[in-house]
């Protein structure tokens, strides 16, 4: 019996087992084979990207060639920092920029673009402003920091300053110029009081001027060194005579005011603070002449062309002979009158409209160049010469830090 019962259960473990036996096989023929794996590639080796092209423009490995605005001569390369200052000579052979990198350059202009003449680094301070004797003998630069004006030999400015004096100013220096007569220098600032300082090649004071306003933007003089304007918050810009008087050559005092009191017409002066004065009449380097005319700009979106060529020691009072509007309607900041006896050109810019050339022959607006070509503009001034075969060039120095020469209609 228990033999019999042990045969049993091995019979039944046999067919247990061969059941799950043959099941197992079945189940691995019903499956797909598996994929052989492929062996992995070998990683790429990255390959070298091409060296840029060599510019045809420049020469220069990577640089890209410019393309710049058509009425844009060229602009001057040089300097690493902020621009605080673009002036031309009298002469209007050369140029000078200051910039915050501490280095005053002088362009060469017998050739565009400029070349540089020399580099003049600064120790421990930066330029505000720079401006040239009548002669191109020698160069000033008024110091930011220390407030001092110092006159460098044009030929050997490495050597050192040949003479130098303080300006007096409690507030920072926004503006300094050289007088085409060569007789005086003047420094601007923002004080509160006695803004405009005037002082004789040698550093000797020859007056202030104080125009009472409680901001001043700046101070320009007449090409024929007779007067000095002072642009302020006020909507009257003034304009001071300096001169002989009582045997010394020093700040008469006011001359005039450009209001349009008298003007032809009914013609009025400006309804908000005057932003900028700039005075017309050639370069006494280039060709001398009497500065007649003057114009204006405002934070009424106008600016003003007035004739100056009046009595005004018998109070008679400069007359307004056209009026030209933003083409915005927004505030107008900057203006230069070209260099002529005549002037034909009126350039004025704005920080929504850009930069503007009216001509003045039909008092339009010839030609507009935006912001994203001109840059934020900070101080322009006309060539006193004709410059690479253009009777009228515009220099104009920006906040991106580039120097610019324009010509005022298209190329």
């Amino acid at each position: 019996m228990d033999t019999t019962i042990l045969a049993v259960v091995l019979a039944l473990l046999a067919v247990v087992v061969g059941w799950f036996f043959m099941s197992n096989k079945s189940d691995e023929k019903g499956k797909p084979p598996a994929e052989e794996k492929k062996p992995e590639p070998a990683p790429k080796k990255e390959q070298a990207k091409p060296k840029a092209a060599e510019s045809k423009a420049t020469g220069k490995k990577g640089a890209k060639k410019e393309t710049g605005h058509p009425q844009c001569l060229c602009m001057f390369k040089g300097h690493t920092d902020n621009l605080t200052c673009l002036r031309f000579s009298t002469t209007g052979k050369f140029a000078g920029t200051t910039s915050e990198d501490r280095k005053t350059i002088v362009w060469d202009l017998s050739k565009v673009p400029p070349t540089q003449a020399y580099n003049l680094s600064l120790e421990l301070d930066h330029g505000i402003a720079v401006a040239f004797s009548p002669d191109d003998k020698y160069l000033a630069v008024a110091y930011a920091r220390s407030k001092e004006v110092k006159i460098y030999p044009m030929k050997n400015a490495k050597d050192g300053a040949v003479s130098q004096f303080k300006s007096g100013h409690k507030g920072t220096l926004i503006g300094m110029q050289w007088a085409n007569n060569g007789r005086f220098v003047v420094t601007c600032s923002d004080d509160s009081k006695d803004n405009v300082h005037v002082f004789s090649s040698k550093g000797q004071s020859l007056g202030v001027i104080s125009p009472g306003a409680l901001e001043t933007y700046s101070s320009t003089i007449s090409p024929d060194s007779r007067f000095i304007s002072v642009a302020s918050m006020q909507c009257d810009a003034k304009l001071w005579e300096v001169g002989d008087k009582d045997g010394e050559y020093k700040v008469v005092g006011k001359a005039m005011e450009l209001t349009g009191r008298s003007g032809g017409g009914g013609a009025k002066g400006h309804s908000a603070a005057v932003h900028c004065v700039s005075f017309g009449g050639p370069s006494p380097g280039v060709l001398s002449g009497p500065s007649n005319s003057a114009a204006t700009v405002s934070k009424d979106g106008t600016c003003k062309v007035w004739n100056i060529d009046v009595r005004y020691k018998f109070q008679e009072d400069p007359k307004c002979s056209a009026t030209l509007p933003s083409p915005d309607g927004n505030p107008l900041h900057l203006c230069a009158l070209s260099r002529e006896a005549s002037p034909a050109w009126l350039a004025a810019f704005s920080r929504t409209a850009g930069l503007l050339f009216f001509s003045l022959a039909d008092n339009t607006l010839k030609s507009q160049i935006p912001i994203s070509d001109c840059g934020s503009v900070f101080q322009m001034e006309w060539c006193p010469s004709p410059l690479a075969g253009h009777a009228a060039v515009l220099g104009t120095a920006s906040t991106d830090g580039k120097s610019r020469l324009w010509v005022p209609e298209p190329l």
